[in-house]
């Protein structure tokens, strides 16, 4: 009798958990499929983006500032968009525009930036851009890098230093600073 009642108990168990399994099976079979994503978390920095940059400007020429080694306070727009080109490497373009507001002097520049980043995560990401542009009334090359952590689910902080120099000389002057870059995502 023992043995009568185990093996029912256990036939019982077996068609208890593959009834189970079964179900799990054809939910998954059914279930709609998803690509994966290069992230996973609600930051990302594939898409556009648009943001806001504030630093400041040293100028070892009379050229941008119109005195030599002027410092001025830089502040200005950023729109660009960035693209996986692998699951942590991203290529991008960008525009910046803004304005530079020495002791003596205002400035204005607009540089095209085409860039290139390692994204480890989906938080995180460190860069290198290069491109041309005008920078008080001077045809420019830049070039230079930055880091851009996310601080919310689109918003991120970014630092950035560009060499600037005229066309077929060597750089002479340098911008860094640090935005608040929005993700349209």
């Amino acid at each position: 009798m023992n043995t009568l009642r185990s093996l029912m108990l256990g036939v019982a168990t077996s068609v208890v958990l593959v009834s189970g399994m079964s179900g799990a099976i054809a939910a998954d079979v059914n279930a709609p499929y998803v690509a994966p994503s290069p992230y996973v978390g609600g930051y990302g920095f594939e898409g556009f983006y648009a943001g806001i940059l504030l630093g400041g400007m040293v100028d070892g020429t009379s050229s941008y500032l119109t005195a030599p080694d002027v410092s001025a306070l830089s502040a200005g727009l950023a729109v660009g968009v960035n693209f996986y080109i692998t699951d942590s490497i991203l290529g991008g373009v960008e525009v910046q525009a803004g304005g530079n507001f020495g002791a003596t002097a205002t400035a204005y520049d607009a540089l095209a930036l085409a860039r290139i980043g390692f994204a480890p995560n989906d938080d995180f990401m460190v860069y290198g851009a290069a491109g041309a542009g005008v920078s008080g009334g001077s045809n420019v090359y830049a070039f230079g890098g930055g880091v851009e952590m996310a601080v919310m689910d689109s918003v991120g902080v970014r630092g950035e230093i560009l060499g600037l120099g005229t066309w077929g000389a060597t750089p002479n002057a340098a911008k860094a600073t640090v935005g608040l870059i929005w993700h349209m995502q």
